[in-house]
């Protein structure tokens, strides 16, 4: 099946099947929650194995309590993880722990949640504040502030890498352990070891991206006329091409490594695709993004990389939500390889591959 994760109009959280169109919410299961009209999901994530699916209910009202609630593959109820206003939610690779960033008394704060029963650890606090997951799920490679540590998920000492981070990062994790961070001037890889080197200088503000081998880094560079440009550099042989000629919106490997789809201006409101691949190049079909994922994923494309598909399973094809002329937004499935494939699943407002 070719599913997709998305969040509708009124704030419902559902999957649903591109070829049979089937369609599951998953609040119309018993919940350890009371069931209200006026709630709405804030954000949703779905298990790196499809394990479950785990999603953060407000409600309109003052003092309400807010919560984490989370659905297991094969049961008939849902149950509360954990209270708390989380507006992102990320995953650990082996599925038994989820991470969540919150508002709090003192900035925002990293939690963590144990999948199976009501738990909450803070993490970290401050802002800004990204992070990403070791693929052991052992440990957190978390930014706060100014800083950059590694912090394990049972709770032990934190390591820190450097007290002289970029503005905004998060934190890649490669194969053998190193971690890629922003420095003041390059983005960095720090070894296990300690050895620090430098992969690439960047702009000031870096936002790049590493492929799941570890070897291509995507980096915003400033080009010989000064504009913002997409780079991708191969970090064995040096060797350099341009991705996109303009500053990106937003750039996402596949899960296999073989592609980048840097997300570029198409004209008035609208974007396009740009898929790089080898020497190969596909621009897709413009559309209009929606609103709600304009606002709350483009922004911080990188942090939603780490826990969120864009990209279908096999490479082929992405998804985002699109505003169509009769004013709604639907989630819009392009694939790379066939252009008269596109795809409308409608009332999507945010939506990700569930597969």
């Amino acid at each position: 099946m070719r599913c997709l994760l998305y969040v509708n109009p009124v704030g419902r959280v559902a999957v649903g099947d591109l070829d049979t169109g089937f369609r599951f919410a998953f609040d119309d299961l018993p919940t350890g929650g009371e069931q209200r009209a006026d709630t709405r999901a804030a954000a949703v994530a779905w298990s790196a194995a499809g394990q479950w699916t785990a999603w953060s209910v407000q409600t309109s009202e003052l003092g309400e309590p807010h919560e984490i609630r989370i659905h297991h593959e094969g049961s008939d109820s849902n149950h509360v993880v954990t209270p708390t206003d989380a507006f992102y939610l990320s995953p650990s690779p082996c599925g038994r722990i989820l991470s969540h960033l919150s508002p709090g008394p003192l900035g925002l704060e990293l939690g963590t949640s144990d999948v199976h029963r009501p738990s909450l650890r803070i993490v970290e606090r401050g802002q800004p504040l990204f992070w990403s997951w070791s693929p052991d799920a052992a440990q957190l490679a978390v930014h706060a502030g100014d800083h950059v540590e590694v912090v394990p998920v049972d709770g032990g000492e934190a390591r820190v890498l450097t007290e002289d981070a970029g503005m905004f990062i998060v934190p890649w994790w490669l194969p053998d352990g190193s971690i890629v961070l922003a420095g003041p001037t390059h983005v960095e890889s720090h070894a296990p070891d300690g050895t620090v080197t430098a992969l690439a200088a960047h702009p000031g503000a870096a936002r790049f991206a590493v492929d799941p081998d570890g070897r291509r880094l995507a980096l915003v560079e400033s080009g010989e006329d000064g504009r913002p440009r997409l780079v991708v550099i191969d970090l064995l042989t040096g060797e350099r091409a341009i991705a996109l000629a303009d500053r990106p919106l937003a750039f996402f490997w596949s899960p296999d490594g073989r592609h980048l789809a840097a997300l570029g201006p198409a004209g008035p409101g609208r974007v396009r695709w740009h898929v790089t691949g080898g020497d190969d190049v596909r621009i897709l079909a413009s559309f209009r993004p929606g609103v709600a994922w304009t606002r709350t994923v483009l922004p911080f494309f990188e942090q939603y990389a780490h826990s969120h598909a864009v990209w279908s399973a096999d490479g082929r094809s992405l998804v985002a939500p699109s505003v169509y002329g009769d004013g709604h937004t639907d989630a819009l499935v392009q694939t790379i390889d066939d252009p008269d494939a596109d795809q409308r699943f409608g009332q999507a407002v945010l939506a990700w591959w569930a597969d």
